[in-house]
């Protein structure tokens, strides 16, 4: 605790800076691979190594319930397109010898105007005896990395045996950065925020370049509403890693509630303009509340217009539909 309050003067004093500057990361976007010209959507984002590298060359491919499969390969930054895709059902998964397939599933609409943009950002797992060449399993006991794994197979369906079992590979081996940050991840999921940030902070201490273990702790320390600290470490983030549109939002909105407005509109544009879709819908709704604020109705409704789109079911989703047509009728 007595290390986790240090960090969080260091990250305090930074902020403070930060704060008063109105700095404004810088969010690079990399070259597109190809497109495929039978449809007017698109799948695009990102793959890293498990020590957070860019992975180049892995293969990914979208598998439609209706429509072939179409398939693309990382460029050098990792990142890869899929575009031209017609509306449908899709499974996107990234394939590679040596590591775990992962898979994210997306409903593609042909109803909205325009095509759209989808974001799907991996992070591979290595199996069995590849787990050992890990960088963030080097010198970790193979009692302690057996045990990891067995945590990762639980953690998306049962977080709470997870804990138990990462916990048990710390013990077996104490500096174990990647179970110290899992097990954080693992107790946000149980709605533990103290003992995740404990966590994280820990993974942090191991390894001070985990960029992963860095964004969870913001993360965090937004969802406590500590939006000081949370934006440090955001900006923090995009210092080392500056494309994560997600990053980019939340540090926006830490900053929209610290009432550092212009500061916040520049790093929401940023997120806003990235092609992260859906989770970066609370961009464009900070967005049009800050249009709002100055009275620039046409882009506020527009934001808010775009934050619909992407979110249609939000809870208060007429509300906002009723916000939007009387921003309209006014400008």
């Amino acid at each position: 605790m007595r290390n986790r309050l240090q960090l969080m003067f260091i990250l305090l004093g930074s902020a403070i800076i930060f704060i008063a500057a109105g700095a404004v990361s810088a969010q690079g976007i990399g070259d597109r691979n190809r497109p495929l010209g039978r449809g007017k959507h698109l799948i695009v984002g990102k793959v890293y190594m498990p020590d957070g590298s860019p992975a180049k060359g892995i293969k990914v491919v979208a598998s439609g319930a209706d429509n072939p499969d179409e398939s693309t390969r990382t460029n050098n930054d990792g990142e890869y397109t899929i575009s031209g895709l017609p509306g449908g059902n899709y499974s996107v998964t990234v394939r590679e010898p040596g590591f775990k397939a992962d898979t994210e599933v997306f409903n593609i609409s042909e109803g909205v105007t325009g095509g759209q943009s989808f974001h799907a950002t991996f992070y591979l797992k290595p199996t069995g005896d590849s787990a050992l060449t890990n960088p963030l399993l080097a010198g970790v006991s193979k009692d302690a990395v057996a045990k990891f794994q067995k945590g990762m197979e639980k953690v998306s369906n049962d977080p709470k045996a997870a804990i138990i079992i990462f916990d048990e590979a710390i013990a077996a081996y104490p500096n174990f950065a990647a179970a110290h940050f899992e097990r954080g991840a693992a107790l946000l999921k149980a709605n533990d925020q103290d003992r995740a940030l404990e966590a994280f902070v820990k993974a942090i201490q191991i390894k001070p370049d985990y960029v992963e273990a860095k964004y969870s702790y913001g993360y965090t320390e937004y969802l406590k509403k500590n939006y000081v600290v949370a934006a440090a470490v955001f900006d923090d983030v995009l210092k080392q890693k500056s494309d994560m549109p997600e990053a980019q939002m939340y540090l926006g909105i830490s900053l929209y509630y610290l009432k550092n407005v212009d500061a916040a509109e520049s790093h929401l544009k940023l997120a806003a303009s990235s092609t992260a879709g859906e989770k970066v819908a609370l961009a464009h709704r900070f967005l049009g509340g800050i249009y709002m604020q100055k009275k620039q109705k046409a882009p506020a409704a527009a934001e808010l217009q775009k934050y619909i789109d992407l979110v249609p079911k939000a809870p208060d989703a007429d509300k906002l539909r009723a916000t939007i047509a009387d921003l309209k009728k006014q400008g």
